[in-house]
């Protein structure tokens, strides 16, 4: 929110946000009909939070981005169906590259700055954008050759972590001798993930963003 007034567009986060969700968890899991119910709940709510479509929906973790694209519409029927499609929904990659980024002042640049695209951002096409956020950050974008899925999966990599570690082994081979300034992702679940398999901190890249475009007087003495 921060990040976005600076750039002169402010968003507002809705006070029953609570107990909505973009219906993943369940899909994920096989369950078909708690998918359909959140699914038309979620649907419901972001026409209402958007003004039936009047706002764009902007949401901050890519996995759940995909699930409102790609998983909600196959659950909905007739006009609820028809009016969720209306809504213009960003993630939070495409709302900081597509809208943010060139109203924003970066004093600083970090030394390098080590990327992992998650899964949905790739499915999305979202990646390259990501990628070009991370330059506008750092002078040097560290990017494995052959990015994987981070095997975090919800809570799946909290629930068995041996996956995520499996998972992350080459990359963590491959950059070993890298020393990034920050490590970024798109995705908390996958962050925790790759925080834990790694040894490395990552975080969202829109926290980096936030330090980087702060006003002298908000900066650290």
């Amino acid at each position: 929110m921060t990040v976005s007034a600076r750039a002169g567009r402010p968003l507002w986060i809705p006070e029953d946000l609570a107990g909505n969700c973009c219906a993943t968890p369940w899909s994920s899991k096989g369950y078909r009909r708690g998918h359909r119910w959140m699914a038309r709940r979620i649907a419901e709510s972001a026409l209402r939070w958007t003004d039936g479509g009047a706002l764009a929906l902007v949401v901050d973790a890519s996995s759940c981005t995909q699930g409102l694209l790609r998983e909600v519409p196959d659950a909905l029927e007739g006009e609820l169906a028809e009016a969720f499609a209306g809504i213009e929904i960003l993630d939070s990659i495409a709302w900081v590259h597509d809208k943010l980024l060139a109203e924003l002042t970066i004093e600083a640049r970090l030394a390098s700055v080590q990327v992992h695209p998650p899964c949905a951002a790739a499915h999305l096409g979202l990646t390259d954008r990501l990628a070009a956020i991370a330059a506008a950050l750092a002078e040097e974008v560290i990017l494995p050759l052959s990015p994987t899925c981070c095997a975090t999966a919800g809570d799946r990599g909290m629930l068995h972590p041996e996956l995520p570690a499996a998972a992350m082994r080459p990359a963590v081979e491959e950059l070993a001798a890298a020393s990034p300034s920050a490590c970024i992702c798109s995705n908390r679940t996958c962050e925790i993930g790759l925080t834990e398999a790694t040894g490395r901190s990552f975080g969202s890249f829109v926290l980096e963003l936030e330090a980087l475009t702060r006003p002298a007087n908000l900066r650290p003495a």
